[in-house]
């Protein structure tokens, strides 16, 4: 499952997922992807796990989180 972090809070520390890379969210750095770190409102990256990772890079662009309240979409 995809998190968002600011480049400030950077690569985020999974408790059972490792996430790999970031990706940009569409409409960087104006985007409605916003740090999931309490707090914090800075525009966010997209950060995968190896699986998603391999995904994007297959054409997959639409990531979920590990709730339902919302995707985000990568360009």
């Amino acid at each position: 499952m995809a998190l968002v972090r600011c480049e400030k809070h950077g690569k985020p520390k999974g408790r059972t997922l490792t996430y790999v890379r970031s990706v940009k969210p569409l409409g960087w750095p104006d985007t409605a992807a916003i740090c999931g770190r309490r707090g914090c409102e800075y525009p966010g990256l997209i950060w995968l796990t190896d699986q998603e990772s391999q995904a994007y890079e297959k054409g997959q662009r639409v990531f979920s989180f590990n709730n339902a309240s919302m995707k985000v979409r990568a360009p």
